[in-house]
């Protein structure tokens, strides 16, 4: 704001009689203004100048303005107006009000130095921009925290990022996440954990303090001394401060951040910061629930519906990645196809729904027999595929039999009579002895296949030997 300077030809004397006759123009001026000599004394003031100060104006007119409180924090700049002859600008904090003051000097017609103060009350404004900022800085975090799940399509990295946007915006020293898999509560992801600390998280170091976080449903849980000292993890990493915030979805605690710093760091734990991380812990459940949609419908997109194995779409992006890791690091790998014998004869007399029962139990057996690095596919109907990394073709026949003799004295449906037998013909190719790309293997193990069901059924031939394993 810009106020003009203006020479007033009028004596000092003469001025002082002129306001005294002029009190209700002065009184015109809304906001307080007050006219102080160049001895410091107080010429003169309007009605809002003496609401501020908080006197009546015939205690306040002749005395210096530093005896009272509001002109006494603008003395440096009340002296600089009237010895310099210059304006000035100051910002002044008094009864909770936020006041902008100009100080407009003047000189009288003899010579005497004078300067006028106009002060604005600011503080709505204030409040404006406070509450603009705050709006702005919600944004700024809200912006950060999505970047990091928009910005990958690797969701293990997206939460690692994600974690690390929140320790930005909230400005704690470390953090992890626990998602709840309907169970327990197991850790997702951690920032400046000792591994030591993160193995004992993990196997369920911090669970009943999660339980009793899920169970208050608090926006925030701040952990007191006691519960701080029986967590072994938060005092190894020497941490002094610890807060849990519930991530919330439809009514189900989804998972629990935890943020924790070395001393509080002056923290204001008032309203403004539980405002923050409930912010925080809102926006992050949101993420959470679209990852957790997006990991879904990507489990989904490479899931057999009925029996909960991979599919082809799937079994083919893995043969690929197979065999381009055996021609880089000079490894083979083989697969086995099975098809269940005789199935449209067991369709035919227990029905299609039994049939699907069937197939629903022998993708459990299939599992069950498998290592965890194997894969397992329902190829098509009654047919199933499993690969085997890094597998010799001995190992990869003694599997193959061991399922198959398994198949065999296995009961299916059992609830009707005395149940079913079923038995398994398979097929082994290996690559690359048999193959030297998808098509040529697929081909090679089916061929075993039927040379398995052409030789009596119940048996897994390899196509190396083209005989019984």
């Amino acid at each position: 704001m810009k106020l003009e300077t203006h020479q007033i030809s009028i004596s000092s004397d003469a001025c002082g009689e002129w306001l005294g006759r002029v009190q209700f123009p002065l009184d015109l001026i809304p906001d307080p203004f007050i006219i102080i000599k160049s001895d410091g004394t107080i010429l003169d003031l309007n009605g809002s100048g003496t609401r501020l100060i908080g006197h009546p104006r015939q205690e306040i007119i002749g005395k210096q303005y530093d005896t009272f409180e509001p002109l006494k924090k603008c003395s440096g700049k009340i002296g600089e107006a009237i010895e310099d002859n210059t304006e000035g600008f100051d910002m002044l904090r008094h009864a909770d009000r936020d006041i902008e003051v100009f100080f407009l000097p003047f000189t009288a017609s003899d010579g005497a130095r004078m300067v006028r103060i106009l002060m604005k009350d600011i503080s709505n404004f204030k409040e404006l921009e406070g509450e603009l900022m705050k709006r702005n800085r919600e944004l700024i975090i809200v912006n950060t925290l999505s970047s990091a799940f928009i910005a990958s399509s690797d969701m293990g990295l997206a939460m690692d990022q994600l974690l690390g946007n929140i320790l930005l915006v909230t400005d704690f020293v470390a953090g992890w996440i626990m998602v709840n898999d309907g169970t327990t509560f197991q850790l997702k992801t951690s920032k400046e954990l000792s591994d030591k600390s993160i193995g004992l998280i993990a196997h369920g170091g911090m669970a009943s303090l999660c339980g009793r976080i899920a169970e208050g449903r608090d926006p925030i849980h701040i952990a007191d001394d006691e519960e701080i000292m029986a967590q072994q993890c938060i005092r190894n990493e020497g941490l002094t401060f610890l807060v849990g915030v519930p991530l919330v979805s439809d009514n189900f605690t989804t998972g629990i951040l935890f943020l924790a710093d070395r001393g509080t760091n002056n923290r204001a734990l008032n309203f403004d910061f539980a405002a923050l991380l409930t912010l925080v812990g809102n926006h992050i459940s949101m993420i959470l629930e679209k990852i957790r949609l997006f990991e879904e419908t990507k489990r989904l997109s490479i899931t057999d519906g009925l029996t909960g194995l991979y599919n082809s779409r799937y079994f083919y992006r893995q043969l690929d990645a197979e065999i381009a890791r055996s021609d880089r690091y000079g490894d083979s790998f083989s697969i086995i196809m099975f098809d269940i014998d005789d199935f449209k004869k067991l369709n035919d007399t227990y029905g299609h729904q039994s049939g699907d029962e069937v197939l629903i139990e022998l993708g459990k057996i299939l599992m069950a027999a498998s290592r965890e690095s194997d894969i397992v596919v329902r190829y098509g109907g009654e047919e199933f595929v499993i690969i085997l990394p890094n597998t010799s073709e001995e190992h990869t026949i003694h599997l193959a039999d061991r399922i198959r003799n398994t198949v065999d004295n296995n009961v299916f449906l059992s609830e009707h009579g005395n149940g079913v037998h079923l038995t398994l013909s398979g097929g082994i190719a290996s690559y690359p002895f048999n193959a030297s790309n998808v098509r040529d293997l697929l081909h090679a193990a089916d061929t075993a296949m039927y040379a398995a069901k052409s030789a009596g059924k119940n048996k897994v031939v390899c196509c190396r030997r083209g005989a019984d394993a």
